[in-house]
């Protein structure tokens, strides 16, 4: 079991999960941030925790040999999430597809050979042949078909620019394990991620992306609710968790790992709050007639989960919705802290 990891990305939404997690398991941990004042702020919550910090401002071309050394396993968690770009190759897929390949060339050549990657389901969804919208189980065997000439079109759009970037950085992975054999490269991969934040946002405009999406039902800015573009979800805690678990066991090198604990469409959620917790009933966005209706919902298997990482149950949707709820509310009340 390794002792000392090094995590590319602590202060993010899942990668402050997965220092949380860390601490909580008592590894000795290294981080790179881009910032190192940052990265500070977010590790001021555990004084008593072994962290040390490297500063790694471009990890397309960073130096990790210091952030390596020492190390037994690498869990890669940095990678850009955002739809709203300007250059798609230099925004999402070069700093996706090259970040990745730096952390396992470096990692490989600091024969710290235990490397679990954060994908996303992004990189198994089949958006040509329906995506999320069709009667089909998606597994590690799927692969979203989505090319770089066409992800890097100037008019392309930020969501499949994004999707695009997660396959072809994992395909990349995958690529140099076959190369490197040595290597013991596992791949997490979970849809839309939810749940309890880590992060200190300091204000409303800088909660994640996620977040945003539960922020904005219970906010009551949001006058109707929006098109259900992924309802699949996996909780935050249950991906760090997997992640964990793939570090641990020699059984998960070679697996694409798909993560899921369910869906739910944001109809459904307001319907839940409006009883779960009726103060909110008057801030939720009323149903918008022109909303595409689901007829056919895809599910993700998540045997590998189950048969290979030992993963428990996954958090169902109601309590992930409720926590995460409660838990901006919770940072809303304290100044967004």
């Amino acid at each position: 079991m390794p002792k000392t990891i090094l995590i590319t990305s602590i202060t993010g939404f899942l990668g402050a999960q997965i220092l949380e997690d860390a601490v909580a398991d008592g590894y000795r941990i290294k981080a790179t941030v881009r910032n190192i004042k940052k990265g500070q702020d977010a590790v001021s919550t555990y004084p008593d925790a072994s962290i040390e910090l490297v500063e790694v401002p471009d990890l397309i071309h960073g130096d990790l040999s210091g952030a390596l050394k020492g190390v037994d396993g690498v869990l890669h968690v940095a990678s850009p999430y955002f739809f709203n770009i300007t250059d798609p190759k230099k925004d999402l897929l070069d700093p996706a597809i090259e970040g990745t390949l730096n952390v396992l060339r470096q990692a490989q050549k600091a024969k710290v050979t235990k490397v679990v990657i954060t994908s996303s389901f992004a990189a198994i969804n089949n958006f040509k042949e329906g995506g999320i919208r069709r009667n089909y189980t998606y597994t590690e065997k799927d692969w979203n078909p989505a090319t770089y000439e066409e992800a890097s079109a100037k008019d392309v759009q930020g969501a499949y620019a994004y999707s695009a970037s997660k396959k072809l950085a994992e395909k990349a992975a995958w690529d140099f394990a076959e190369e490197h054999p040595e290597m013991e490269i596992s791949t997490m991969c979970p849809p839309m991620i939810y749940g309890i934040s880590r992060q200190s946002f300091g204000s409303e405009a800088g909660i994640n992306t996620s977040s945003a999406n539960i922020w904005n039902l219970i906010s009551g800015k949001t006058e109707v609710l929006p098109d259900n573009r992924l309802p699949l979800f996996c909780d935050a805690r249950d991906v760090s968790r997997a992640h964990f678990l793939a570090l641990e066991k020699k059984e998960a090198k070679g697996h694409r790992v798909p993560l899921c604990g369910g869906a739910f469409t944001w109809e459904e959620a307001a319907d839940f709050l409006k009883t779960a917790r009726p103060d909110l009933a008057e801030k939720l966005p009323k149903r918008n007639p022109d909303t595409t209706p689901i007829k056919e919902l895809a599910t993700i298997d998540t045997r590998i989960a189950r048969d290979v990482l030992g993963m428990p149950k996954f958090i169902d949707w109601h309590t992930c919705l409720l926590d995460t709820v409660d838990d901006l509310l919770k940072k809303q009340a304290n100044d967004w802290k």
